[in-house]
């Protein structure tokens, strides 16, 4: 009899339905949240670059000839047209002085032939061959002139000269590297990238670079050309960027690091804490206020790209939404909870 009680008691408890899960007198779990945030993304592609100057040349004479003037010093400034050298070149002005002392002779002949031919006191061949004797000399002091200024060396752009390596009375030769001018107020920006981004990456589109020996600064720019060609032994592609560089820090021969914008667009974004995956989907649990405590509804979610510590939410979200990011083994569809705090998109 004791035990077909016991057994009796047993079976009326088993019939019993259970409790409600929210029931009055239920405790809300603990969770922590974070808001479903609006931000701009992208798909980056990084890459290891090589700065190179905008501009850059190396000063050498054409012809070989002594220096009879310097009008720099290392590491100057300087602007299109300065003269940085001069050579010797007082054959060549001598020989100029008397070539235009004769053209002008030859102009004065003509002038007064004109007067004669006009009064049919000189024939017209005779003015013809004036008038080509003063063609012949002015080509002459041209001539001239262009020798005298190959033996002066100008800076051909505005920029900054680097080492002087020759002395006032050196011998120099077209072989002679005078120095360097290089012009940084903007840099170029070569790099390479995996042939499979070959139809992802064009001119315009923005890039961020970044040195290590300024880790903290981001100097923004963007691609120039990408090369028509893939390096068959690499299989990639080299592409040129233009990056900005008021305040010359960047220097030529840097290696930085380079992230190209691809596909800039607005999209929401979760921390990755906040998902659960299940079955070959994701899902999360969002906050639902409509009542008269907080619970949670589980949500299935459409992944885009990953990033550092978030994902992009494609669909099953709404902005300002808030998702559970702590706490997710603890509550089910339905369960009441508490907030402990409401962050941004980057809490984790």
């Amino acid at each position: 009899m004791k035990t077909l009680g016991v057994i009796s008691l047993t079976l009326f408890a088993l019939s019993q339905p259970a409790p409600a899960q929210n029931s009055p007198g239920s405790m809300p779990v603990a969770v922590r949240t974070a808001s479903v945030t609006q931000e701009e993304v992208s798909n980056p592609i990084e890459a290891l670059g090589t700065a190179k100057a905008w501009e850059f040349v190396s000063l050498r004479a054409g012809e070989t000839e002594y220096v009879s003037r310097l009008a720099f010093e290392s590491g100057q400034r300087v602007k299109a047209g300065d003269v940085l050298v001069e050579l010797s070149h007082g054959e060549e002005k001598a020989e100029l002085a008397g070539a235009r002392a004769s053209l002008r002779r030859h102009e004065r002949d003509t002038e007064r032939l004109r007067g004669l031919v006009k009064k049919n006191l000189a024939t017209r061949e005779q003015l013809e061959a004036s008038e080509t004797l003063v063609a012949e000399t002015r080509a002459q002091v041209q001539a001239l002139q262009a020798r005298i200024d190959d033996r002066i060396i100008r800076a051909p752009f505005d920029g900054q000269l680097g080492l002087r390596n020759i002395s006032l009375g050196s011998l120099v030769t077209p072989t002679t590297e005078i120095t360097t001018l290089q012009d940084i107020s903007r840099i170029k920006l070569d790099f390479t990238v995996p042939e499979r981004q070959l139809a992802a990456v064009y001119g315009g589109m923005k890039i961020e670079a970044v040195s290590q020996a300024m880790p903290e600064r981001v100097f923004n720019g963007e691609v120039m050309i990408a090369e028509a060609r893939v390096d068959p032994q690499t299989r990639a592609f080299t592409v040129r960027a233009r990056l900005e560089n008021p305040d010359e820090q960047l220097k030529p021969g840097m290696l930085l690091r380079v992230r190209i914008i691809s596909n800039p667009r607005t999209a929401l974004t979760i921390p990755e804490s906040a998902l659960i995956p299940l079955a070959g989907s994701q899902s999360v649990f969002v906050v639902d206020h409509s009542g008269s405590e907080p619970v949670v509804r589980r949500r299935q979610v459409q992944l885009g790209r990953r990033y550092e510590g978030k994902v992009e939410i494609l669909s099953g979200l709404d902005a300002d939404q808030q998702v559970v990011t702590r706490g997710t083994l603890h509550i089910r569809d339905g369960q009441a909870v508490s907030l402990q705090q409401a962050t941004g998109a980057a809490a984790q």
